[in-house]
């Protein structure tokens, strides 16, 4: 098992337009994100996986657009290096980067 850094995009793709007559508050729908992960796994492949299945669950959490239908979520793996031991104790940094445009 290996301690692996795993940098992620993340492209939204929303199932609802925006219109203007809806509240700006219930409006704000981001082009994507980026964030990071560390993760154990025995492979790239499965240090992938993991990070995105983690990534997965804490958007859904901070923001219920997955299961509410209201997104597509495509995640692709930017980075994936071998990271020191270590930097699985510290917690995790759930934020994600968003951004409007591409």
């Amino acid at each position: 098992m290996q301690c692996y850094y795993v940098v992620i995009h993340g492209r939204l793709d929303w199932c609802t337009a925006v219109t203007s007559d809806n509240d700006v508050d219930d409006t704000w729908q981001p082009l994507g994100f980026y964030c990071h992960r560390f993760v154990l796994a025995s492979s790239i492949s499965s240090a992938q996986n993991t990070a995105f299945r983690r990534v997965r669950d804490n958007l859904e959490r901070q923001t219920g657009w997955l299961n509410s239908n209201q997104v597509k979520l495509e995640l692709n793996a930017e980075e994936v290096t071998p990271s020191p031991i270590f930097r699985l104790l510290k917690p995790d940094n759930r934020g994600h980067i968003f951004y409007d445009e591409d």
